[in-house]
């Protein structure tokens, strides 16, 4: 099983799946999140979310218009369009390897919590990281936390898989229980070699995660051995921390 992070860039543009869609795991609690979002002012969300008046405006209107007959209604894997979608390059997959991704691949989300490929849902904007505490009672890792973790763990059983391959953001991994999730979790890292140093790629590392959830999918590996075999954008294996349960790969 692979995660990710979402987008906060969207392609609402329509287009056409070529799988059956589905229905998001958690549709009663995002509706009951819209509802609260819904209520506040122009003031309010946009302090909450640390946003232009144009964006507040934009996400203003988009949970006013949450479930609409009018509203967008997409795939999540096509809806998000950020550099890890880029990197993921979705429209690429063939229909059996999108069917893959269907049941492999999971997109972590401050709104919907758990989402599918192919599971049907509407523009937003809500980071995972967001301070909803004072509307929602508890943070939103915290809200979907035991939710999350449960349905992962349901996913872990029914793919007989060993290992969760993490290639979600911190702010994003913080929605899962670690302690309690049933598989080995393997961490990623991409360092870029320059002037004798190791130098992160900054926002760039999005979407190698991306890359790289492709190269699972597509290569449909389930073990660890096979993953140093990575060889794309410039980067190649370095070494695993087996502290950290982490793989570095390396540009140079």
């Amino acid at each position: 099983m692979i995660i990710i992070s979402p987008a906060k860039n969207l392609n609402i543009l329509p287009e056409k799946a070529s799988l059956k869609l589905s229905e998001p795991f958690f549709v009663n609690d995002t509706n009951s999140l819209v509802s609260k979002l819904k209520k506040l002012k122009f003031d309010n969300l946009k302090k909450l979310m640390k946003i232009s008046d144009s964006l507040t405006e934009l996400n203003l209107q988009r949970f006013q218009d949450f479930n609409s007959n009018d509203n967008v209604f997409k795939p999540a894997g096509f809806l998000f369009s950020g550099d890890t979608f880029n990197g993921l390059s979705i429209r690429s997959l063939s229909k059996d390897m999108l069917s893959s991704a269907q049941h492999r691949l999971r997109i972590l989300s401050g709104l919907y919590g758990l989402l599918r490929p192919l599971d049907l849902i509407q523009p937003y904007r809500l980071e995972m990281g967001t301070k909803i505490e004072p509307i929602l009672g508890v943070s939103l890792p915290d809200f979907w936390k035991e939710k999350i973790t449960s349905c992962l763990n349901n996913d872990l059983f029914k793919s007989k898989s060993k290992f969760l391959f993490n290639l979600s953001s911190q702010e994003y991994f913080e929605s899962v229980d670690k302690n309690n999730l049933n598989a080995d979790i393997i961490n990623f890292d991409f360092k870029i070699f320059r002037d004798n140093k190791l130098k992160a790629p900054g926002m760039m590392i999005k979407k190698y995660r991306g890359i790289m959830a492709k190269f699972i999918i597509t290569n449909k590996i389930v073990e660890l051995e096979k993953l140093k075999t990575f060889n794309e954008a410039g980067f190649k294996f370095d070494s695993y921390d087996e502290f950290n349960n982490k793989l570095l790969f390396i540009s140079k």
